[in-house]
């Protein structure tokens, strides 16, 4: 900011007051530089103060303090949201740490939400549900278990049960959020009832969506319902891998999709390396030489002939089995940056009779696919089953990415794409990853029994080496050309050079409606400057 030094003792002060307490109010340079940056490939920018509230009220003096003097906010909870979202502009401001706020305000089991604050996070939920509403659930994204609840939903996460539901904003109840101006308003029935039941968002204006997916620019919410969903009694893992993963994409995930049987269809499209720390390296490359005589020597038909008799000889453990005699049936092995299509599939059900009939549709479909698909319960895998089940086992528990390359940089651009295209994203994706010296990662997912599907990109790259990050920002903007070109989608969580590519493509119009929307919740421009921040 461009004050004074007298000014800015001022605002301390004033902070300090507001907070009550200075512990948590800091000016620190290590703390500021912390604050202003994250794991990817964006250029830090420190904030003038880092404050963490504890309640609605405070939020609401911070953001009027903030009006009245025209400083910057920038909301922050875990600054796990990659994309620089949460780094300051050349402005400068304050970071408003939401972390503390982190309760559980109400659970409402008769009426399936829960109303929580921004610091609640994923590790939060999963404890929760593990110790006292174990007949819930709800969707995990692939992310780290200190990832905010509020702040998924917000920006249209993607997540676990989306074949069934789409993404984490469809869950919403309701928000209580702290405008720009300073007012605290409510969004969804509770509005109407003075929050004594955030059961819904119909049938009043949805005027929620004036908050999701705008990061954080047109207001800050401080509390949010989310739906709770039944746990069907019974629930079973399977792994399906197909010989050719571009067929798969294009032709046989829709087809399972419309059977209706599966609460969860996971695509990943990595290479072994990635379970590297979670299981031995030796299982590593035995699953290395399995997919690559799976899909390059095209043995999938003989695998599945086979399979149900080593399963008999080894007493349902057929892996170690295959490890003794994978000399024998000479596998192979391509580069350690070779990517396999491994897609994880959930069935639920009420009772094992349900549950039977819908595997059976599953099996069915499998054993007359061709290209042939091999279809495994999980824990035929042995040692690998922390790999495949990464896929469904969410938050996600496989090692940091970053943690693969020197310098630990990690970036990804996400997106959602017309089902119809989303191979052709995978495909030119892929291409482009191996063009730039990137080994690919991409995560795919199916919503709305196939109405989109997401596609994200992630890179791994070596933040020290000025070279390779200017190579993955080179890399990040050809992907992004890729989903909006060729696969006609759109990136969600659009860091700032994404937002100029879909506003290069975009309807004017349209624009400019979002611009004076923009405009007119934030009048004064103080909350999250530069991010949406179309021309």
């Amino acid at each position: 900011m461009d004050r004074t030094p007298s000014e800015m003792v001022e605002i301390k002060d004033r902070l300090i007051a507001i907070m009550g307490n200075e512990r948590w109010v800091s000016d620190d340079p290590e703390t500021l530089a912390n604050y202003g940056r994250d794991m990817t490939e964006n250029e830090p920018k420190r904030p003038d103060f880092v404050v963490l509230p504890e309640s609605t009220e405070q939020v609401q003096q911070i953001v009027i303090m903030a009006n009245e003097l025209k400083i910057p906010l920038i909301p922050y909870v875990a600054g796990a949201n990659v994309g620089g979202l949460t780094i300051p502009s050349d402005l400068g401001g304050i970071t408003v740490d939401m972390k503390r706020m982190n309760r559980v305000i109400e659970l409402n089991k008769k009426d399936k939400y829960i109303v929580i604050e921004p610091g609640f996070t994923f590790g939060h939920l999963r404890r929760l549900f593990d110790t006292e509403i174990p007949e819930f659930r709800y969707s995990f994204p692939f992310a780290p278990p200190f990832t905010s609840v509020l702040t998924n939903a917000l920006l249209h996460g993607l997540g676990s049960l989306s074949v069934l539901y789409g993404s984490a904003d469809n869950f919403i109840n309701g928000m209580e959020i702290v405008l720009p101006t300073g007012e605290i308003v409510n969004t969804g029935t509770q509005a109407v009832n003075r929050q004594e039941v955030w059961y819904g968002r119909a049938p009043l204006p949805d005027v929620s969506g004036l908050f999701i997916g705008f990061q954080g620019t047109t207001g800050i919410v401080t509390k949010m319902s989310i739906q709770l969903l039944d746990r069907p009694p019974v629930l079973r893992h399977f792994a399906i891998i197909p010989e050719d993963p571009y067929d798969f994409l294009e032709h046989f995930v829709h087809d399972l999709t419309k059977l209706s049987v599966c609460d969860e269809i996971g695509i990943g499209y990595f290479p072994a390396k990635v379970g590297k720390g979670l299981v031995p390296d030796d299982m590593l490359d035995l699953m290395a030489g399995m997919m690559h005589y799976l899909r390059f020597q095209k043995k999938t038909a003989f695998v599945k002939r086979i399979w149900p008799l080593l399963k008999a000889i080894t007493g349902n453990k057929p892996f170690p089995l295959v490890k003794k005699l994978s000399p024998l049936l000479h596998m192979g092995r391509s580069d350690d940056d070779q990517a396999w299509l491994i897609t994880g599939i959930t069935i639920g059900a009420h009772d094992e009779k349900i549950f039977k009939a819908k595997l059976d549709a599953v099996k069915k479909i499998c054993k007359v696919a061709k290209p042939p698909v091999l279809l495994l319960p999980t824990g035929d895998f042995g040692d690998l089953q922390k790999v495949f089940m990464s896929i469904l086992d969410l938050p996600t528990q496989l090692p940091a990415l970053y943690d693969l390359k020197a310098g630990g940089g990690l970036t990804w651009v996400g997106s959602y794409v017309p089902s119809s295209r989303v191979h052709i994203g995978m495909k030119k994706g892929e291409e482009i990853h191996r063009k730039n010296h990137f080994f690919p990662v991409i995560v795919m997912r199916p919503h709305k029994q196939d109405h989109y599907f997401v596609l994200r990109f992630i890179l791994a790259f070596d933040r020290k080496s000025k070279e390779e990050t200017a190579l993955a920002r080179q890399t990040l903007q050809e992907l992004a050309a890729v989903i909006l070109d060729d696969c006609k989608g759109v990136p969600y969580k659009p860091a700032g050079w994404a937002v100029q590519m879909l506003q290069d493509r975009a309807d004017p119009p349209s624009i400019e409606f979002l611009k004076r929307v923009k405009q007119f919740m934030d009048p004064n421009g103080i909350m999250n400057p530069g991010r949406l921040d179309f021309q």
